[in-house]
């Protein structure tokens, strides 16, 4: 390794390499002098910042200060259950919609249903009545399972990484 690892240097104190970078940087450090004295430096400011951690102790009222300062003050018992009239009131709104209209949407949903199966009828057999467009449909779905098949490969090999 001919370049300094300056910038994995807290990366290895940390220990947030893989075994080739750790053992990268562990051999370059056995024989570069100024490295060493950086990693030294490293540790004896990390061991700094523990130690001031340490000692620092919040306030009591911190939490009470912070929530003045952005505004929130804290809410009296009783104002925190009115919340539940909304969702009720919605609810009875959206109740009283579906009770005037409810036959009309259920009309049309069957409608669609009907149109669709329809739809899918005459272009089943349309397809199949033109040898062309069998063989390209039977090829686009193979296009399209060997692409979901890869997609889901990739997908898995990532999230067991």
């Amino acid at each position: 390794m001919t370049d300094h690892p300056k910038a994995q240097l807290s990366a290895y104190l940390d220990d947030e390499l893989n075994d080739e970078e750790r053992q990268q940087v562990e051999t370059h450090l056995a024989t570069c002098e100024s490295c060493q004295v950086l990693l030294e430096d490293l540790l004896s400011i990390q061991g700094d910042v523990v130690k001031t951690f340490q000692l620092i102790q919040e306030p009591a009222d911190l939490e009470i200060r912070v929530l003045q300062s952005i505004g929130i003050e804290k809410m009296p018992a009783a104002a925190g259950k009115g919340w539940l009239y909304v969702p009720l009131v919605a609810l009875l709104a959206f109740g009283a919609i579906w009770f005037a209209t409810g036959p009309i949407f259920v009309k049309l949903i069957v409608g669609f249903i009907k149109f669709m199966m329809v739809m899918v009828y005459l272009a089943s057999h349309f397809i199949s009545s033109v040898p062309v467009l069998s063989g390209l449909t039977v090829v686009l779905s193979l296009i399209v399972l060997t692409a979901s098949v890869y997609s889901l490969r990739r997908l898995f090999q990532t999230t067991t990484d």
